[in-house]
């Protein structure tokens, strides 16, 4: 073998001396990536990976307790396994899919067979089998020949499930709100994040997620000053804006009447839709609309409560038909269920109601609730139909996710999104509702009457005796649900009205609470019982207190408490005991409130949705007329 020129070695010497680092740079870089993609995956870097891949939003310092929480809330650990969470142990393979294919909420399971084409199939636990198989179905296992189950789960592994996920899994994002009850503005005591953060979170999801829906479910446009003033029209504005995609109209979108709720209908960018509500010439509102996305069909059917006529004013709804909700949910599916890929019922009707119809018709996908108020964390499935939502008053933002794999509808998982201090407001809604908030204050300069006397509502009197004001908002109470008597608690009321001009925020000032007007039926026994509870503390100041309307009563205070009524008049005659009387009162009293448990004994006519502060500003401009002390609570002590 020839030796090398001389002038040769110098070259490579020179090449070695040069390049020898660079080399060995990138050795040292292999190797050390090689050895990251061989890091055993720990069990709390898991359930993080999971709660992230799922789009959970988590304050930046939320430590492991707040991801265990979180994965327990969304059914991706039990309890049990919370308690025996090992955070820096190792996760074998075997228990990461089956966390993984428990976060995907799957609709259907997968036969176990077909872990026989792996070697050592029969490694797998049996009460793993059907969470490996649908990993395996799904392509989160990928071209393995081994499940190595009991294994680590490396790096490597963890890198390839996030990104399977990620790029075969398709999702459509489905962000949905239900009874916002006209909270349109953030209140950061009470977390409700209005509109202004409700938009941001749209605004993320549309930014992650290619196929995004908006969808809401009712009890929107009232409950509240800031859209009461306007009757609705800050909630339509920032809807539009927001770009909602659909809705159902919830019972207490019906309180400014049904003309109304068409106008509503027509001012939003967006289609209202509700199957069961019927006038006598057919269909009030479009039962359903069909919208599509990533080249599938969603039909999306409205369903409004049946017992929507008790739940606003009669006036409201008056010829129209609320029909059962299951009945018609099975009549539009039959219909439709050839023509779209998927079917979707936004309800106002009630978790129990969605229960109804999930478990009794075939071929809903989704029901998307609203109406009882309901929290659930993570959709349930029930029967062959999901089945979720969002809590009330945007304290939560419901964001569900269908998911596909090879075209085909594999589950449908989610979580509710809240408040945080990294949530921000998206800006041009919040100065969207900054206007109209400006407005509605202006409003509230607004000169509604004149009363000529002082109406007295110190607090030192309302909670022990009878007082004009007591009386007066009794009275507009009574009147405005023609009810044979009428009950203010005197918690209620917190400021005295001066003779002169009344403006609307003196009546907001006098009451304060978004207390709503409600309608019961009571025996004269529970009514009996009532007096009782209200003056059973005296002389003790008490916001239980009852002021009364339509009737009068005495009371001795030397008696035991229980036993102090001596004498009811209703309607200039004696309380009948056996009768039954219709009751105008505020919905704190009918849920129980002040320990009036007996007004839940009695049937709910009618929950009117009305602020009682509405009431009282109407009663005032129509100049009804201003009660004096008329011995209508006699105190037979003094």
């Amino acid at each position: 073998m020839k030796r090398m020129s001389s002038k040769f070695t110098i070259l490579f010497m020179m090449f070695a001396v040069l390049f020898t680092p660079v080399l060995q740079g990138f050795t040292n870089e292999s190797v050390s990536a090689k050895a990251q993609d061989n890091r055993n995956v720990s069990q709390e870097e898991f359930i993080k990976s999971l709660v992230e891949m799922l789009d959970v939003d988590m304050e930046s310092e939320a430590d492991l307790i707040d991801h265990l929480r979180v994965a327990q809330n969304i059914n991706i650990v039990s309890r049990d396994e919370v308690e025996t969470f090992a955070p820096n142990e190792k996760i074998t393979r075997e228990q990461a899919y089956v966390f993984l294919i428990r976060a995907l909420n799957l609709a259907n399971s997968y036969g176990t067979s077909i872990l026989e084409q792996y070697r050592d199939y029969r490694t797998v636990s049996n009460s793993a089998k059907e969470y490996l198989a649908a990993a395996s179905y799904l392509g989160f296992v990928g071209e393995e020949i081994v499940l190595r189950p009991n294994a680590p789960l490396k790096q490597q592994d963890l890198a390839y499930i996030l990104s399977h996920y990620e790029t075969n899994i398709d999702k459509i994002a489905i962000v949905h709100t239900n009874d916002l009850h006209g909270r349109v503005l953030y209140n950061p005591e009470i977390r409700e994040m209005g509109f202004g953060k409700i938009a941001q979170i749209v605004e993320n999801t549309r930014d992650s997620y290619e196929n995004t829906f908006v969808f809401d479910m009712g009890d929107t446009f009232h409950g509240t000053n800031y859209v009461n003033f306007n009757r609705g029209m800050t909630a339509i504005a920032a809807m539009n804006a927001i770009g909602y995609d659909a809705m159902v109209p919830g019972n207490h979108d019906f309180n400014y009447g049904q003309d109304r709720l068409l106008e509503i209908s027509d001012a939003l960018e967006f289609p209202i839709v509700s199957a069961n509500v019927l006038k006598e010439e057919g269909e009030y509102l479009p039962p359903y609309e069909i919208l599509e996305r990533n080249g599938k069909s969603f039909a999306l059917i409205g369903m409004v409560a049946t017992d929507t006529p008790e739940k606003t004013h009669p006036d409201g709804v008056r010829g129209l038909s609320f029909e059962d909700e299951v009945e018609y949910t099975q009549m539009y599916v039959d219909q439709l269920k050839d023509e779209v890929d998927h079917i979707i019922v936004l309800s106002h009707s009630g978790f129990y109601t969605d229960e109804r119809i999930a478990e009794q018709v075939d071929g809903v996908d989704l029901i998307l609730g609203g109406h009882s108020h309901t929290t659930i964390e993570t959709p349930r499935k029930i029967g062959g139909t999901y089945v979720t939502q969002a809590y009330e008053h945007g304290k939560a933002v419901g964001f569900t996710t269908m998911l596909f794999y090879n075209d085909e509808l594999i589950g449908i998982n989610g979580h509710l999104k809240r408040d945080s201090d990294q949530l921000q407001e998206q800006p041009d809604i919040a100065g969207l509702l900054e206007t109209y908030k400006a407005e509605v204050e202006e409003a509230l300069e607004e000169v509604i009457g004149t009363v000529d006397v002082y109406l007295d509502g110190a607090r030192e009197h309302v909670r022990i005796q009878e007082t004009n004001l007591g009386n007066m908002v009794s009275d507009a109470q009574r009147d405005y649900l023609d009810t044979d008597i009428a009950f203010t608690n005197g918690g209620n009321i917190r400021a005295s009205l001066n003779p002169g001009e009344v403006k609307v925020a003196d009546i907001y000032t006098v009451l304060p609470f978004d207390n709503t007007l409600v309608k019961l039926e009571l025996t004269g026994d529970q009514i009996l019982r009532s007096l009782e509870h209200s003056v059973r503390l005296y002389p003790s100041q008490n916001g239980g207190f009852l002021h009364v309307s339509g009737m009068t009563f005495s009371f001795q205070p030397a008696n035991p408490a229980g036993e102090r009524v001596v004498e009811v008049i209703v309607g200039g005659e004696p309380l009948e005991l056996e009768r039954t009387y219709t009751v105008a009162t505020n919905d704190f009293l009918a849920a129980g409130g002040d320990g009036y448990t007996m007004f839940g004994e009695g049937r709910l006519v009618a929950n009117t949705g009305e602020l009682l502060s509405t009431v009282m500003i109407n009663y005032i401009a129509d100049q009804k007329p201003i009660p004096g002390l008329e011995g209508r609570i006699v105190n037979l002590g003094q």
